[in-house]
């Protein structure tokens, strides 16, 4: 069983990669707004909960949704925060706090691959594990029970399970949304898929609302 989810996780990564990288630029641009749209509209329908929090954000491959976590007024109802690659063999990230709108807190390097990725700085703080309320998660196609397909790296998997109290978010565009996908044991579902076409809320996102952390997924 496990090698036939494996194999079918390849094929859908191939699949979906080729998905990406034929999105017509204007398209893609047009769908991102639409996206960020939604974005803010459920975030004034999260904001008591998240206030003063780390809402931790991922900087996008040119393929993917270009969410925007900053506002020209700097006004968020929380802290924003962006992933940071702590070490490679190990798999591990940090959230730490940064702006894109800012400058000098940004560092580019080279992952495994030949891809390069903008992520804070070493000095910019980190966020605490209890400070961290939301965490948006890129991944290449999602499934309606919040299953995802991530590159196959494994990051995500492991930061999630380290802030299991935080409120998952899954950022696509509404092609990547399947019915179903394959899952391995240690694969961690989202509580939100935001995509162009809406939010969908699913899993423990009623217990977050409410308190503002999840208790019951906590290991």
């Amino acid at each position: 069983m496990r090698g036939s989810v494996a194999t079918e996780k390849k094929r859908l990564r191939g699949e979906f990669d080729r998905l990406l990288g034929q999105k017509d630029f204007f398209d893609l641009i047009g769908r991102s707004a639409t996206l960020r749209s939604h974005f803010e509209s459920f975030i004034q329908e999260i904001a008591t909960p998240l206030a003063g929090r780390c809402l931790v954000s991922f900087i996008p491959f040119s393929t993917e949704p270009q969410v925007q976590v900053e506002r020209e007024s700097q006004d968020e109802p929380y802290r924003v925060a962006y992933v940071r690659i702590e070490d490679w063999p190990s798999r591990s990230m940090s959230a730490r706090q940064a702006r894109r709108d800012l400058p000098g807190q940004w560092e580019d390097i080279e992952i495994p691959g030949g891809k390069r990725i903008f992520q804070p700085m070493d000095a910019q703080p980190r966020c605490a594990l209890e400070q961290v309320g939301v965490v948006l998660v890129p991944g290449l196609a999602f499934a309606r029970n919040g299953a995802r397909l991530g590159r196959g790296a494994g990051f995500y998997d492991r930061f999630l399970i380290e802030h299991s109290h935080a409120l998952r978010v899954g950022v696509a565009f509404s092609d990547q949304v399947l019915d179903s996908l394959p899952e391995d044991p240690h694969d961690q579902r989202m509580d939100i898929l935001l995509t162009d076409a809406g939010v969908v809320r699913m899993n423990s996102y009623g217990e977050w609302e409410k308190h503002g952390i999840i208790q019951s997924r906590a290991t």
